[in-house]
Formats: structure tokens, C-alpha cells, sequence
């Protein structure tokens, strides 16, 4: 009888342990909907469907990845920073918030935010230097920044800072509050995503299955 209740207890500490393991393979991913020329980060994407999936791998920064509706197709690779909600300031009842548009540019995305985040606030786009100036006047708003130089392989490390709607630059930290009126975009559902794999699913039936076989 004793060996049976420390197989039991065995089965439920395997449950508990593995099972946050295995959800938290799963990354925040959403179905990104393109009806007009888009700049996302440095990467111009044309009309379509698309995902838009987080690739987790720095504290204060993170690298978003675009990819073909199928997942296997990367038309981009961004890095992105928290955009922490401000005091007062309200989730928008929309996924994706973009920049106003610039005369001859095309629309830039500046906020993401992922239907399943598992993050405070989303994702804020972060643009080369160039870009980022263009997008600060228009907006009349803050925009996190790199140098024009900065290769995707250099996003963990890169020095980063903010550029003003006066042109000028600020150091930029990860708890400055965004104090501007963000221009939000149509309402689109916060659907759940389609793209992520079964796998730590079956993982956790797994795992079920194995207990119930104990018990």
C-alpha cells in the first residue's frame, strides 16, 4: 500500500514539475492580416496573411519573427521592447496598433500584442535610426531606436535609445512610461493563434495518461 501512494505522489510531482515546462515551450504567436504594404522593422512586407510569433531570448528586449501563414516561410526578424502599460493607460481591443502614416512612406506596425501574451503589455517595434525619426515626428511621440548599422545577428547587444519628435535622443530604459496617445488601428478580435505545435500537448496527455496508469 505504501509503495502505491509514493507512485502516486511520484506521478503528481511529474505532473506538476514537467507540465509548466512543456506550456511554456509554446510562444506567444498571432495571425498578422496585411491588406496594404507594411514596414515591420526593416523588412517591407506585401499584402497577405501572415504569423507573427515571439522567439524569447533577452530580459529587457525580444526578437519577433514573421513568418509565411504556414510558419515556414521567415519574411522577417525584429527586435521588439516591453511596451509597459502606462498609469491609466488601457489595453487597446485590437492586436496591432500601427504608426500614422509618413507622405511616401508606408505604414510602419508599432505595437504588438499578442492575444495569448504571457508578458505585461506587448511588443514595441523598434526601428533603424532613419525610420525611427520619420515615425517620431509624424507620431509626435518617443520611439525606441538603433544605429542604421545594427545587423540582425547584433539585436541582443545592440545599444539602443530614444528618439524624440524635436530630433533629439534620450538613453533609453525598460520602465520608461509611454505617456503618448497611441493611434489605434480598426478593431480586429483578439483571436487565438493557430501556429503553435501540438507538441507539449501531447506531452501533457502524456503525462496523464502515465499518471492514470499509476493510480
Amino acid at each position: 500500500m505504501n509503495s502505491m501512494k509514493k507512485l502516486i505522489a511520484v506521478g503528481a510531482f511529474a505532473l506538476l514539475v514537467l507540465t509548466p515546462a512543456a506550456l511554456a515551450q509554446i510562444p506567444e504567436a498571432s495571425v498578422l492580416p496585411v491588406d496594404e504594404p507594411l514596414m515591420v522593422g526593416k523588412t517591407l512586407l506585401q499584402p497577405g496573411t501572415y504569423t507573427i510569433q515571439l522567439v524569447p531570448g533577452f530580459s529587457n528586449r525580444n526578437i519577433v519573427q514573421v513568418r509565411s501563414q504556414d510558419g515556414q516561410t521567415i519574411h522577417a526578424t525584429v527586435l521588439t521592447v516591453p511596451h509597459q502599460l502606462s498609469p491609466g493607460e488601457e489595453l487597446p481591443n485590437t492586436m496591432f496598433v500601427f504608426y500614422p502614416a509618413v507622405a511616401g512612406e508606408p505604414r510602419a506596425l508599432r505595437t504588438w500584442f499578442a492575444a495569448d501574451a504571457v508578458s505585461n503589455g506587448g511588443h514595441d517595434i523598434v526601428y533603424e535610426e532613419s525610420r525611427a525619426v520619420l515615425l517620431a515626428r509624424a507620431a509626435n511621440t518617443r520611439v525606441v531606436t538603433y544605429a542604421d548599422n545594427v545587423a540582425e545577428a547584433d539585436f541582443g547587444t545592440a545599444d539602443l535609445r530614444v528618439v524624440t519628435p524635436e530630433q533629439t535622443y534620450e538613453t533609453y530604459t525598460v520602465t520608461e512610461p509611454r505617456i503618448a496617445q497611441t493611434q489605434i488601428a480598426e478593431a480586429r478580435p483578439r483571436e487565438l493563434p493557430a501556429t503553435a505545435g501540438k507538441t507539449p500537448l501531447i506531452a501533457l496527455l502524456g503525462l496523464v495518461a502515465v499518471a492514470g496508469a499509476v493510480v
